[in-house]
């Protein structure tokens, strides 16, 4: 009967031992979440803001590579040559005479008329052109 009583009176401290064990865990699982959902945040706003600041950079050093291209002076001058056909010599396509449709900064818009009547567009990077040539007329 003895071993009986001590053995209900075991499990019973056991029990409370092990009830007071899961409530500390639960308290230390608490803290680490809400360390987590402190920290998260001020992660997300040091990466929204760096990659603000690299948005910018790389937008600087494009206007500093279009100046050393010129593409700017290219685009100021295909925008002259609007409505008319130049023979446009690029690293991509061939001699044909396109006639100059729009001119972007970075773009330029051809079209060139078939010998059936149909028209064909082709947008090309001015920094692929090589050279202009104009005739005059």
């Amino acid at each position: 009967m003895t071993k009986i009583i001590n053995f209900l009176t075991n499990m019973l401290v056991k029990k409370k031992k092990m009830c007071y064990n899961i409530i500390k865990l639960r308290e230390k699982e608490q803290g680490t979440i809400m360390w987590a959902l402190g920290f998260v945040p001020l992660v997300i706003m040091y990466y929204i803001y760096h990659s603000q600041k690299v948005k910018k950079l790389e937008n600087k050093i494009k206007r500093i590579e279009q100046k050393q291209k010129g593409n700017k002076e290219m685009s100021r001058i295909l925008k002259e040559l609007i409505g008319k056909t130049p023979t446009i010599i690029g690293q991509v396509f061939g001699t044909d005479n396109w006639e100059v449709v729009d001119v972007d900064e970075e773009w330029v818009k051809l079209r060139r008329v078939n010998k059936k009547g149909k028209e064909k567009f082709k947008l090309q990077r001015i920094e692929d052109i090589q050279t202009v040539e104009f005739d005059g007329e």
